[in-house]
Formats: C-alpha cells, structure tokens, sequence
C-alpha cells in the first residue's frame, strides 16, 4: 500500500498574506494597490476584501505579526543560556535567522511604519519597545541607548547594499560594541 505524504498547501489568506509581504518590501507599500496584489495573485480587487479590512490594516497585520514573531523567535533562542556573552551572540543569531527565514517583515518594519496611523503605531512601538528590552537585560543598558544602537546595527545591516555579514562577524562586531560601549561607560 502506497502513503502519501499530504502537504499542506497555504490558505488563500496565507498567500494573500506572503504575496503583500513581498510587494510591499520589494517594491514600497506606497507603489502597490490592492488591483496590483490581485493581478499577482490573479485574483479579481473585490475578492481581497474578504480577507482583509483594508491595504492600511494589511501592512498593519504584516508589520505587527513580523516583529511579534521576531520578539518570540528571540525569547526562544534565548531560553537556557546563562552568560551575558551567550545571550548575546544568541541575540545576534536569533536575528540573523530570522532575517534569513523571513526578510520581508523586517524589511517592512524598517521602510513602511511611517505608513501606519497613531494607535497602530504605538502598539509597534509597544513590540519594538519588547525586543529592545530583550537586549537590555542582557547588555545591562537600563537607559536603551546601547540596545538601540545594536539594534539599529542589525536592522541597518540588512539594508547595506546587497551585502549580509555572516552570524560570526555580527556577533564579533556587537560584541566588540557593547565591550567599548561598556568600557567607556566606566570611565
């Protein structure tokens, strides 16, 4: 008797979903309609309405869920190691995966928040203030500045021309950081 293995194929939503991620991060939130999301996904523009709200609360969706699964994606990396030094260069990693697995949201975290009206953007800044304070109890920052500029460091790495570092040199050069940062701090 033959088995066949079922694999799941994605819900119209989830390609809905993947589709506007990448649309949106290739090409800018602003530059794509809902008639070009449809044509992609050859669809007719009315039938996006049943999975949606609006293009506004799409990117919304996006945004939030992109960086609520990073937020979890780095709690779990995190989980068991005890060292500063550990923690950190799992930070690091943790970001570099996810980056990896999932460019798109980070892309539209970075580009597309200025598109979001007032009580979207502060519950992004209510996750973005979560994975901050990830670092923070790492770096022992209580004031954020350090967490901000590694943060900044690893989001504005995925935008520098088309090149990634690999996960050995960001986490050696954020080590590097948080050590100067650390020792000036002291002086």
């Amino acid at each position: 008797m033959a088995t066949h293995l079922a694999t799941a194929l994605p819900s119209p939503r989830e390609r809905l979903l993947e589709a506007a991620a990448e649309l949106f991060a290739e090409h800018g939130y602003q530059a794509i309609g809902l008639r070009d999301l449809a044509s992609h996904l050859g669809l007719q523009p009315g039938s996006l309405y049943h999975h949606i709200d609006n293009k506004q609360a799409l990117l919304f969706e996006l945004i939030e869920s992109g960086l609520s699964d990073l937020v979890q994606h780095t709690s779990q990396r995190l989980k068991g190691a005890r060292s500063p030094g550990k923690r950190l260069e799992l930070f690091v990693r943790g970001f570099m995966e996810f980056h990896a697995e999932q460019p798109h949201p980070l892309s539209l975290i970075c580009r597309e928040f200025a598109n979001l009206d007032q009580g979207q953007k502060r519950r992004i800044v209510g996750l973005k203030e979560q994975y901050s304070a990830l670092l923070r109890g790492i770096v022992g920052d209580a004031e954020g500045g350090m967490a901000d500029a590694v943060i900044g460091l690893l989001f504005g790495q995925t935008h520098w021309y088309s090149a990634a570092a690999s996960e050995a040199q960001m986490s050696e050069g954020v080590r590097r950081l948080v050590g100067l940062a650390c020792a000036v701090r002291s002086t």
